[in-house]
């Protein structure tokens, strides 16, 4: 039987997908300015060449689906581990924006 989740994690669900579509929206403009040869991750990079924007960006849409299943069952089960769950999610997000920006946008 499944536990009801509480609506006071809504937010937390937000800032975690927003953090990662941070990462997605940052990613595009960084690669059209400096191209894919900066990207760190070989499974993104080896999408980009063969299908196009599509790739990393459904890539990043089944990884975002992903980690907010694993986020809801972590409420379900373990609901005191919520909060530093998201967080090390959000901080993953932010990370890769910020490295987006830094080395493909600010070069």
């Amino acid at each position: 039987m499944l536990r009801p989740m509480p609506n006071r994690y809504a937010a937390v669900f937000v800032a975690v997908a927003v953090a990662q579509l941070l990462d997605l929206a940052t990613f595009v403009p960084a690669v059209a300015r400096v191209g894919i040869g900066a990207e760190s991750n070989p499974l993104a990079r080896t999408l980009y060449l063969s299908v196009g924007l599509l790739g990393p960006g459904a890539l990043k849409a089944a990884a975002i689906a992903i980690m907010l299943m694993a986020l809801v069952r972590v409420v379900r089960r373990f609901p005191t581990y919520t909060l530093p769950s998201a967080a090390l999610v959000v901080g993953i997000g932010l990370f890769g924006a910020a490295s987006n920006v830094l080395f493909g946008l600010l070069r």
